[in-house]
Order: C-alpha cells, then structure tokens, then sequence
C-alpha cells in the first residue's frame, strides 16, 4: 500500500516525522540529504576522486509515505526527483532518481538513471541559477561534507517561501558548484529573491553565508559566486 501526499503538505503536517521534518535554517527536507548522503558515499567508494553528486529539492522532489518491505527492510518513505553527476572527464549528465528509506530514516535503496535527450528525454524548462561556493580555509571539504543551497522569496516576509534548492555531494575540492533550476513558468516580478548556502557535515553546520545575497533579475542565468563563513562551534546547529 502507498499514500503520496502534495510535498507542501508533508512537511506542513508531519514536522515531527524526522525523515521528512524541515530542519531550521537548513534544506527543507531531510529526507534529499539523507538520499545525498547514500549517492554520495556509493560514487566515494566506486571513485574517491569523483567530483559531485546533486539532487534537486523543491519544486522537483516527490516524497511518499510507503508502507512496503524490500527484503528484510521496513520502507517507510520513497523519494524521487532529478539530480546531477559530473563524470570523470569533467563532464555533467541529468539524472532521474528513486531513494527509499527505512523506518529508522536511513536511506537504503538508491536507484538513479540517466536521461537520454536523443530520446526525447530532457528535464522540464527551467531558468538556471548557477554558481559555486567556497570558503577562505586551504582545507579540503572532509569526508561526507554537503553543500545545501536554497533559492527564498522574501517578499511576504522571514523566513521566505523556497522557489528552489539543492544538495550538492562533492570530491575533495572547493570550489563547490550548484545549479538551481527555476520553473519557467514562476513570476519573477515583485519577488524578492535571497540566496542561502552552508556546508554541513553530520548535522553540524561548519560553514555558511553570513547574510542571505541577493538575486536580482538581471543575474538569473549567470554565475554567482559564495564565500562562507567559518561557523563557530558553539553555533552550528
């Protein structure tokens, strides 16, 4: 038996499910971190020099309640949506993803393939914000580091509604890239876009933007480039 919910819905109504509850300041489900971490520490193990793994958040995420059992494994919730790999050679390809986790939110099935635009088969139309983060520490990320990115609309006030986002599994080099896709059909005008950006490992944020920046119209479809702040630890939470 399955019961899919409208994903606003979810988060809305069961915050105190830890699989799908929004964590504050962070991305808005934990559940595509969960599936970004699973990706990211299978492409580690096959090629500890791989370059990243990203999985698209909202608008493009669908995430169900499932009640079903793969072996001896209790399902609890199944995740799809897209993402992107970026080979060895330095070149990125979209892909279409299945995460399933368990009742003890551990992401234990993930299932990617990747899209093929000879056939006709392409991600929706979208207005790209790309861009890449980094930070002022000579540091390699550490082991099982993301970076979460959110697109927020600010103009009916904090915290701001989520037009888009992002988690970014990556290699041993910063800078970070991400790109966040915009629904073409999204009204732009009034709107009173930030970005936010941290690194976290574990739960632990270590780095962050310290204000929110600002996306003008005219900069949607360039490069935008963030520098994060060392985060405190007494504060990253």
């Amino acid at each position: 038996m399955k019961i899919s919910y409208p994903i606003v819905a979810l988060l809305a109504g069961m915050a105190s499910t830890p699989v799908v509850a929004q964590e504050p300041g962070g991305i808005s489900s934990s559940a595509i971190s969960r599936c970004a971490g699973k990706i990211g520490f299978e492409t580690r193990q096959a090629d500890p020099a791989f370059g990243f793994v990203a999985l698209d958040g909202m608008p493009w995420v669908t995430i169900d309640r499932t009640e079903e059992k793969i072996g001896n494994q209790q399902i609890a919730t199944t995740v799809t949506g897209t993402g992107m790999r970026q080979r060895r050679d330095g070149s990125s390809v979209p892909f279409r993803f299945t995460c399933m986790i368990n009742e003890n939110g551990e992401a234990v099935v993930f299932h990617a393939s990747h899209l093929l635009p000879r056939l006709g088969d392409r991600l929706p139309p979208a207005v790209a914000i790309t861009g890449s983060a980094t930070y002022a520490e000579k540091t390699p990320p550490p082991r099982g580091v993301e970076l979460q990115v959110q697109l927020l609309d600010l103009s009916k006030g904090s915290p701001g509604e989520i037009v888009a986002e992002q988690v970014v599994r990556t290699g041993w080099s910063v800078p970070i890239p991400f790109t966040l896709r915009l629904p073409t059909d999204s009204a732009t005008p009034g709107r009173k876009l930030t970005l936010t950006a941290r690194l976290v490992l574990d739960r632990q944020v270590l780095f962050k933007l310290a204000e929110p920046r600002l996306v003008t119209v005219a900069e949607l479809g360039k490069p935008i480039d963030l520098t994060l702040r060392k985060v405190e630890a007494g504060s990253r939470q």
